[in-house]
């Protein structure tokens, strides 16, 4: 087949979970007086990572502020943790198309920006056993686009680059990838949409889970 190993985006990719970010964002932002944003402008603050999300609603006047960053950060998750399964679910036809690639003996992985404690277990209750592995952002690895977290994940599954796809619905998603020296699939029904993708170098764009899976298990004379 195409593929032999399949690495995922979450947020935006396999779950829709935009609108419990949205609401923790501004839950927080509220707490503290300040403007709130809408889901539709989440969907450019959010992809790389939690910390990066909260730089990005905090007001200018706080840049740089070590102990405000810190009491936001953790304010935010407290409330995304207890709130993070409010209104996520998996896009349309992702599950079926998950165990059409594990019938066909294909591995599959989760790598996100997401904070590990809260991918793992988003991904347990909505995916099961599905995925061989699930990788969150952790501190002992910066995170994506940079490439060692995604070779990390690579040694686990002991993939060949040559032979793995990632997947993902952004620019971010895009680097993550190439950085690590694998094709991409960009989704067009996540975040970010089909503009972003094609602009940002995506060596395949896909519109629907059935089509992904189409890509992932054709031979590989056909589409490489």
């Amino acid at each position: 087949m195409n593929f032999t190993h399949v690495i995922f985006d979450l947020d935006g990719t396999l779950l829709n979970t935009l609108e419990d970010l949205a609401a923790a964002g501004n839950h927080t932002c509220a707490a503290h007086g300040w403007p709130t944003f809408t889901p539709d402008q989440y969907r450019y603050k959010v992809g790389n990572g939690q910390p990066k999300l909260i730089e990005r609603i905090i007001p200018a006047e706080y840049a740089g502020d070590g102990r405000m960053f810190e009491q936001v950060i953790g304010e935010f998750r407290a409330y995304y943790n207890a709130h993070k399964e409010d209104h996520t679910a998996p896009y349309p036809g992702v599950i079926d198309m998950l165990d059409t690639l594990r019938d066909a003996g294909v591995h599959l992985a989760v790598l996100s920006n997401k904070d590990h404690p809260a991918a793992e277990p988003l991904v347990a209750r909505y995916f099961g056993a599905r995925f061989d592995l699930v990788q969150g952002r952790i501190d002992a690895y910066p995170p994506k686009p940079a490439a060692p977290i995604t070779r990390y994940v690579l040694d686990q599954l002991e993939a060949d680059p040559a032979s793995t796809l990632y997947v993902g619905d952004s620019n971010v998603d895009v680097a993550t990838g190439h950085n690590a020296g694998l094709a991409v699939a960009g989704v067009s029904w996540g975040f970010r949409g089909r503009g972003e993708l094609e602009a940002a170098g995506a060596d395949y764009l896909v519109d629907t889970p059935a089509e992904l899976a189409e890509l992932i298990c054709a031979p590989t004379n056909e589409t490489r």
